[in-house]
């Protein structure tokens, strides 16, 4: 048998040769849409500049099927480990108190809860009901994956690639995959912002017991308050360093007919929540380059030879929390309507590493599954007189990959938003496009949205858990999501209830709500569930749209203008209030700290000659970082507060009469001090990419500082469509393409993304063939 080695060297030498394997992993013999044995799969796979794979192929299964083997050759160990934890068995083969070593959308969960989670949330019946509503196209691309995957499984496992995957060449868990293993995954993505931020508190979520008394078990109310809780509780992945930033501008902005798209997320750097970039080609069908979060088939955010679009993290929530009455005799039966319903009860079973096993029973209302919010307040514990039941829209939502593969095949802006909208499975992101001899911008957080108008929270809510997340009452009908005349599924809201803007100017996104899309053109008169208007926004916001409107104020507006300021590392607080800070704090004196005098007059000298960046080179970007981290939650901190009509100017003036705004300066300059780092440091001397065995500076800083370019910057593009040219993309992946530190493409695009240097995507078959890396491999079975 020839492994991809020798093949590539067969090729190099003038010949070619078919790579004939039978068989593939899993039972999928239940599944109409499996290619028959003499159909198989044949793809050609070509490696560009970064070790972009470009997949080209006859068949949908065979797309997968090269996209399937390439990302294997990559990112082999986060895949396979990825695939035990979403079949429940991390305990069997990791222990029960371990987590995965990298967060996701679901976080980093000891591995029992998440093998309670996923056995129950991603069953068997929910993925096959997945499945089943999905078109052949999609079939034919997730089985052609499973098969490209299963098949560079196969290869390592007869010890080819040597050196490659140490991580798990050798493991027991390392295995092939089936279909139902490609559909639980991408069951768990459709939820990244619902269910699976709640893994333990579903996999714990419990009856009271029988010997706890009823009296005791009533004695917190949640009339009685339920206590600060934590905002960040309720965020995708837990982390409000998840996001994004997106432009298009329209027209008017580039003094052409065409468009131009940034895509910008910020994302994960580990784990396989991560993206990866891939070119996918069926000639005379699809032709789509950009990425896909690891495991699923297809492009997620990209671009064709005639539109580009981006995606950021939307503010609208995607479920919602019940409190349901329970049956005075059993916690396991609740009151809806006035008659009683009795709970669905789930056994269990996982088994341990030492061959022992734990069982649990787990429950759903017909809302939804149970779930244990004890740890957010006592208050919502399950008692014998209520429990909380949790509703995810995005179980209810088969869909979303429907959305993306009509978007794969789009020929103009135009098909896309028409997608969009008949479709309407987006799951939890925004979206921003730009196409070919289409002057519009277009937003939109066109999504799937719990149906839960202000008025239906004025009637049902009990109290409100956080910004748009009401306790509702569960014991009526009346409080249920409701359902309109072009809602896509009960329970969510049509298209003529979502937000959406098309500019010939420009729109942009940097996770705060839909209200400013383009300032100029205030979207508003939505329900809060979907997110806030009139309200403060980040400095991140601030930032972006300060960079956009300098750029639009100059028209034309170019593709290398915005690879440029997307990149500037400029600092939003500090070109705001640095000089105000300088002005009050650097008068001589030092500054008493806790009763210790801090001299800040190198500091002073410092910042003064910062050119308010975090770029490499820039010194004085540590001093601020230090100070703002300190006084940006100071009340009164602002002259000026917030007003709606002025919203990217405000709140502005840094109230230096507050003389905890000056400590905090002497604070900071203390803590640089201390840290050891001269206070001119240069960025490049302390902030480096978190990559294992490889030291690569990184600039940019937080978005709670003003940073547009932020810290988990991971794939990006900048896209526009010269006249009578092909499609112009400039890429990073600021990751780098493979997990596998044996990879020659583990850090070559961290390094470039360093460096600034963007990539200019080889898009036609010319480009492509000028930009090969290696000879191409013709992948068959």
């Amino acid at each position: 048998m020839f492994s991809p080695a020798i093949l590539r060297a067969g090729l190099a030498a003038g010949f070619s040769t078919a790579l004939v394997l039978t068989g593939c992993g899993g039972d999928s013999s239940s599944r109409r849409h499996t290619p028959e044995p003499e159909t198989g799969y044949a793809a050609t796979l070509e490696r560009t500049t970064y070790g972009v794979p470009h997949i080209t192929s006859e068949t949908y299964g065979g797309l997968g099927y090269g996209h399937g083997y390439a990302i294997a050759e990559d990112n082999l160990c986060v895949l396979a480990d990825a695939f035990v934890t979403f079949s429940g068995e991390r305990s069997k083969y990791f222990g029960r108190t371990g987590t995965q070593a990298a967060s996701g959308t679901f976080g980093a969960p000891v591995n029992l809860e998440a093998d309670f989670f996923f056995r129950f949330i991603a069953n068997d019946e929910t993925v096959e009901n997945f499945l089943s509503q999905q078109d052949d196209e999609f079939h034919q691309l997730v089985d052609g994956f499973a098969a490209g995957y299963n098949r560079y499984v196969r290869e390592i496992q007869q010890g080819d690639h040597a050196n490659r995957h140490l991580d798990c060449r050798s493991e027991e868990w390392l295995r092939e995959i089936t279909e139902q293993d490609m559909y639980r995954r991408l069951v768990v993505l459709n939820l990244a912002a619902s269910s699976s931020n709640w893994v333990e508190e579903i996999a714990s979520a419990a009856p009271p017991s029988p010997v706890i008394s009823p009296t005791l078990a009533r004695t917190v109310s949640i009339e009685d308050g339920l206590g600060d809780i934590d905002p960040e509780r309720f965020v995708l992945g837990r982390k409000t360093g998840i996001g994004s930033n997106t432009y298009s501008f329209g027209s008017d902005a580039t003094g052409t007919n065409s468009g131009i798209n940034f895509a910008n997320p910020h994302w994960y750097l580990e784990g396989v929540d991560r993206f990866y970039q891939v070119h996918l080609t069926k000639p005379g069908e699809i032709d789509i380059a950009g990425a896909a979060i690891m495991g699923a088939p297809m492009v997620l955010i990209g671009f064709n030879n005639n539109l580009a679009w981006a995606h950021t993290v939307s503010t609208a929530r995607r479920f919602g929390f019940y409190r349901l009455q329970l049956a005075a005799d059993d916690p396991t039966s609740y009151i809806f309507d006035g008659q009683r319903r009795a709970m669905e009860a789930t056994e269990i079973t996982v088994e341990m590493e030492d061959g022992t096993t734990a069982t649990r029973t787990l429950y759903r209302s017909h809302l939804g599954p149970m779930i244990n919010l004890s740890g957010l307040s006592p208050a919502l514990a399950w008692n014998s007189a209520q429990a909380v039941t949790i509703r995810d829209v995005n179980l209810e939502n088969p869909r979303s990959f429907r959305n993306f593969l009509a978007w794969n095949h789009a020929q103009t802006l135009q098909d896309f938003i028409d997608a969009k909208k008949s479709i309407l499975g987006i799951p939890w992101v925004n979206t921003s496009a730009a196409g070919r001899d289409d002057g519009r911008a277009f937003y939109s957080d066109i999504t799937v949205v719990p149906n839960l108008p202000d008025s239906l929270v004025s009637l049902c809510s009990i109290t409100e858990l956080a910004p748009a997340l009401p306790l509702l009452a569960g014991n009526t009908s009346a409080c249920t999501w409701r359902t309109d005349a072009d809602s896509p599924q009960p329970g969510a809201f049509g298209v003529s209830k979502l937000p959406s803007l098309e500019s010939p100017e420009y729109v942009a996104n940097m996770n705060d709500s839909y209200w400013l899309s383009n300032p100029n053109t205030p979207l508003t008169g939505y329900d809060r569930v979907i997110g806030a208007e009139n309200n403060a926004q980040s400095l991140r916001t601030r930032m972006g749209h300060t960079q956009a409107l300098e750029l639009v104020a100059n028209p034309p507006v170019t593709s290398a203008q915005v690879r440029e300021e997307v990149i500037s590392s400029r600092v939003y607080s500090a070109e705001q209030l640095k000089d105000d800070l300088l002005a009050a704090a650097c008068t001589g004196n030092p500054i008493d700290v806790d009763g210790t005098d801090v001299d800040v007059t190198v500091a002073c000298s410092v910042l003064d000659a910062w050119d308010n960046t975090g770029n490499l080179d820039a010194r004085g970007a540590l001093i601020w970082s230090q100070f703002w981290n300190r006084a940006r939650n100071l009340s009164n901190l602002y002259t000026t507060p917030f007003n709606a009509m002025d919203p990217i100017n405000t709140p502005n003036g840094l109230n230096t009469a507050n003389a905890d705004v000056i400590e905090a300066f002497g604070a900071a300059v203390q803590a640089v001090n201390d840290s050891g780092l001269p206070l001119d440091a240069q960025v490049r001397d302390y902030q480096t990419y978190p990559k294992q065995g490889v030291t690569i500076p990184l600039f940019g800083g937080s978005g709670n500082e003003g940073y547009f370019t932020v810290l988990n910057n991971t794939y990006m593009h900048v896209v526009d469509f010269p006249d009578g040219q092909p499609v112009r993309a400039y890429t990073f992946v600021a990751h780098s393409q493979s997990t596998d530190p044996n990879s020659p493409h583990f850090a070559d695009y961290t390094q470039a993304y360093s460096d600034k240097q963007w990539n200019e995507f080889p898009f036609t078959r010319e480009a492509i063939e000028a930009s090969l890396i290696a000879e191409p491999l013709q992948l068959e079975e």
